[in-house]
């Protein structure tokens, strides 16, 4: 067995494989590694800069018991209401109440404390909340310590790695393969558990920028675990929403949290401060709202739009433009070359691409975990944004952690060691490099770029069952294109196997979305033959594969209860 393998690739063999070395998958491996796991991290990128918050961060959201409104109580009531319908307050509770003091206390330990210099915390308010939830603090070395410290424990490490595919015995998931994106080695990973943790699905939607690489979130997370926890039979939920988000007109990076946080305001071309019409919480609504709020007076002709911090103190100023490159460099960069100076000029801003993830700060969508954050497939265990129940910095640091624990507990009491497939391997070796063998002349780019285009007509903002049924249709004629695409080498062959991603998520979400029969999260869910919000859908959608295709049923989640334990 051992020789064969060995014909077909390189192999490895860990008690924990974490797919995705980003901020949740880091977590997961230090977690492991202090239960006394072996783990093994692999990613398409390098250890250091990798992942969403490749870059940095600059919030992080956490109840202190400060006051009414700052308990956990406090906390699950709040996120019980703005993300109803989707949000499993068991799970919430298990994956980051139960694991946000450690968190804090770890996050100090490894050098990147949540503290101002002063040793206290800088706190604000947006996004609905009911007080400042987000920390705001320097998370620009963040990526670069979690990494030095999953080494510093053992960590064994495989950069520019694309895994491409689970590996079974027929019952639990047993490794993993994949290929070095520079030099074409095939990897074959044994290993008793599996934490997924690639984040959520960028370059689904057309870019507003006509950029398709230059989005919100990272645009190299586009959906493989959710793709593959799909093939090998894990339920996935919260499939249905496109997220977006309000950025500066012509560039897309984070940055709305910041300047709402700190009290920006929205205005039009009148001047006129209007977001108050769409919510109560006015400029601090919602993130679905807010982008309802911007694409209604865009669309009505009240434009252009602009976000006004001119108001602002001295010091506030001062403050939220010496943070606002915390999560990305090039944001501040931008508005310096546009010439805007925020505490003299307005600055214009649109909506962003699409993407499909959560429809809030506290639920994400992707493969539907438990409070042990397992998979419904034996030995795989999700975290972070490709998770139903993660989403944003907080979760994912809490919820990564304690993926890898569980994932660790189980490897190293499974008490057997897992079984590897030779034709389930060969198998998935020859789809891996399919199309560096094709006579096909078709390009990955081509393909995304009609998939972006036609899926933001019929599945954006505005949806319908007819439009939804277009959208499946198209869809599938462009799978019927996916072997003519070509890959001229393994830096193609990574690009061809996410836009194979980006194809199946975008399947998934038009088939969940024509499952929920209503309206829910404004334009995140917006049908237009449905358009209300239905208390017979304050649950999830939940889908999986089956050998007739794509099936799914809905999940009643259960709001009477606040779980303290």
């Amino acid at each position: 067995m051992a020789k064969n393998l060995e014909k077909l690739g390189v192999t490895f063999e860990t008690d924990v494989l974490i797919v995705g070395g980003g901020l949740a998958g880091n977590n997961a491996a230090i977690a492991a590694l202090e239960k006394g796991a072996r783990a093994l991290i692999a990613d398409k990128s390098s250890l250091y800069r990798c992942g969403a918050i490749a870059g940095g961060v600059d919030h992080f959201m956490a109840y202190l018991g400060t006051d009414t409104w700052d308990t956990q109580e406090a906390y699950l009531e709040w996120v019980g209401r703005i993300a109803r319908g989707v949000v499993n307050l068991s799970v919430q509770n298990a994956v980051f109440c139960k694991e946000l003091d450690a968190a804090i206390e770890r996050m100090d330990r490894i050098g990147c404390t949540l503290k101002q210099p002063d040793g206290n915390f800088f706190r604000t308010q947006s996004l609905g909340q009911p007080g400042p939830y987000f920390i705001n603090f320097n998370g620009k070395q963040l990526k670069p310590l979690l990494a030095k410290e999953a080494l510093r424990l053992g960590a064994e490490v495989l950069e520019k790695c694309s895994i491409s595919g689970l590996l079974t015995d027929g019952e639990n998931v047993t490794g993993a393969v994949g290929f070095n994106i520079r030099n074409g080695n095939f990897y074959i990973i044994k290993a008793k558990a599996i934490v997924l943790a690639t984040g959520n699905t960028n370059r689904l939607f057309e870019n507003p920028s006509g950029l398709p690489f230059n989005t919100w979130q990272c645009p190299a997370n586009t959906g493989a675990a959710q793709t593959m926890a799909y093939e090998v039979g894990a339920k996935l939920a919260n499939m249905e929403f496109v997220r977006i988000t309000v950025v500066p007109r012509g560039f897309s990076a984070a940055g709305l949290n910041a300047l709402t946080g700190m009290g920006g305001k929205f205005v039009n071309a009148s001047g006129e401060e209007f977001m108050s019409r769409y919510h109560p919480s006015g400029n601090r609504s919602p993130r679905y709202k807010l982008v309802e709020g911007v694409m209604k007076e865009l669309y009505e002709g009240r434009g252009p739009v602009y976000i006004d911090c001119r108001h602002l103190s001295q010091s506030d100023l001062d403050h939220l433009k010496r943070t606002l490159g915390y999560d990305k460099d090039t944001l501040p960069d931008f508005i310096e070359q546009k010439g805007v100076d925020l505490g003299k000029d307005l600055l214009e801003i649109m909506p962003s691409e699409g993407m499909q993830a959560g429809p809030s700060e506290v639920c994400g969508s992707g493969i539907l975990i438990d409070e042990k954050t397992a998979s419904t497939a034996p030995g795989l265990f999700a975290a972070g944004d490709c998770a139903d129940q993660m989403r944003c910095v907080h979760i994912c640091t809490t919820g990564g952690y304690l993926a890898g624990k569980m994932a660790a507990e189980f490897a190293m009491g499974s008490g057997k060691e897992p079984k590897l497939r030779l034709p389930q391997i060969r198998e998935l070796r020859k789809k891996a490099f399919a199309p560096m063998r094709t006579s096909g002349t078709i390009s990955y780019r081509k393909v995304e770029d009609t998939l972006r285009k036609m899926l933001w007509q019929n599945a954006g903002p505005a949806r319908n069952e007819r439009s939804l049924q277009v959208a499946l249709e198209k869809l599938e004629e462009l799978s019927q294109c996916f072997k003519e695409i070509r890959a001229k080498n393994y830096h193609e062959l990574m690009r061809v196997h996410e836009t194979h991603q980006i194809l199946e998520v975008a399947k998934m979400m038009c088939t969940a979305a024509l499952a929920r029969k209503e309206t829910r999260f404004g334009v995140y869910h917006h049908r237009t033959d449905y358009p209300e919000v239905d208390e017979e859908y304050e649950g999830q959608i939940v889908l999986w594969k089956t050998e007739q295709g794509m099936k799914t049923s809905f999940k009643k989640l259960d709001y009477d209860k606040i779980p303290l334990s």
